[in-house]
């Protein structure tokens, strides 16, 4: 048997749950702006523990997910990037107000677990996520048009 996810989406300013979701969506975002927080969490069914929970980009809609990655923080976020990450055990609004400050250092490009490149999320319960606050960020020379990236969410189960 192996362990199911729910992705659920929150309002950024109430914290209210707004949907379960399976693509998240971004919409169109202006060279050199970032776009609106979305908040999310992961709930895990058929399985009674989660540990070792991560996320990384796996596919980067050709936006430069961070040229020059620095200050490296214990989860593995930076201080600068493209691709915003930060996650929190209570719903906090204040986080999804304005850009996000922690990004992803790089790109998964080995699309494993053990990549450098993915950002650890700890649980708030067993078997569900802090809240994941996530942002874009299209440089102001980017040629990009449109554009689909990835996120894989990899864990550990018992």
């Amino acid at each position: 048997m192996s362990a199911s996810i729910t992705i659920r989406e929150y309002h950024p300013e109430s914290g209210a749950l707004i949907s379960n979701i399976s693509t998240l969506k971004f919409g169109k975002v202006a060279s050199g702006t970032h776009s609106r927080v979305k908040v999310i969490d992961i709930a895990f069914a058929d399985a009674t523990s989660i540990g070792n929970l991560k996320l990384g980009i796996i596919a980067n809609g050709n936006i430069v997910v961070n040229a020059d990655p620095s200050a490296q923080y214990s989860d593995g976020s930076t201080s600068n990037g493209h691709f915003g990450i930060e996650s929190s055990l209570q719903f906090d609004a204040s986080k999804a107000a304005s850009p996000l400050t922690r990004h992803f250092p790089g790109l998964n490009g080995t699309v494993t677990s053990t990549d450098n490149n993915n950002v650890s999320v700890e649980m708030r319960s067993s078997t569900v996520s802090y809240y994941i606050y996530l942002d874009i960020e299209v440089s102001s020379t980017s040629a990009t048009t449109a554009g689909n990236g990835s996120y894989k969410i990899f864990f550990d189960y018992a």
